[in-house]
């Protein structure tokens, strides 16, 4: 009778520990070395100004993440964050080799606002520089320039392939389960 008891109070021991595993290693949750990138070894060129119009206009923050993270995601590129406001990021992924700056569509006006703060902070955005695959933790702006309207809370995971960014995972967390809906303008 002990022993069925040890044996009971073990197995729901496992069970807890698995369930409280972290979302980022559940084995759905997309993993580094599942996207690699050959981490280019060169010098760095200067950023180019005149490859998009945010360039010119965030330059000096931009050069001081260049400078202070270097190569920090896919190989050859440095990912960057701005802030435009409380809780507001517009990020950039730039070339090392070129100097290129890309502002995707996907991390402009992002808001790292998910309800729940605490639980989530291990979460916020990350990247490696020996893989292709971005996490970001929060909340995507989905509505025109001007307007303050987000997508679902949660952990969203990019793949940068062709200078571009593909949404492969997202996972739900958050107090946030919907996308604002249209019409929540300035």
């Amino acid at each position: 009778m002990k022993r069925t008891f040890c044996l009971a109070l073990a197995l729901l021991a496992l069970v807890v520990l698995d369930s409280s595993r972290s979302l980022a290693q559940k084995p759905d949750a997309p993993r580094w070395e599942d996207y690699p990138a050959e981490v280019w070894a060169g010098k760095a060129v200067l950023l180019d100004l005149r490859s998009h119009p945010l360039a010119r206009k965030f330059r000096r923050r931009l050069r001081e993440d260049m400078n202070a993270e270097g190569i920090n995601f896919t190989g050859h590129y440095t990912f960057a964050t701005v802030g435009c406001g409380a809780g507001c990021s517009i990020n950039a992924i730039i070339d090392a080799r070129t100097g290129r700056a890309y502002f995707p569509k996907a991390l402009s006006g992002w808001t790292g606002i998910v309800g729940d703060f605490d639980k989530y902070e291990e979460y916020e955005q990350q990247t490696r520089a020996d893989s292709r695959l971005l996490r970001m933790l929060g909340r995507p702006n989905i509505g025109r320039p001007n307007e303050e309207r987000y997508g679902p809370s949660g952990i969203y995971y990019y793949e940068w392939i062709n200078n571009r960014l593909r949404l492969v995972k997202f996972i739900h967390v958050g107090s946030y389960p919907n996308a604002d809906p249209p019409g929540r303008g300035n």
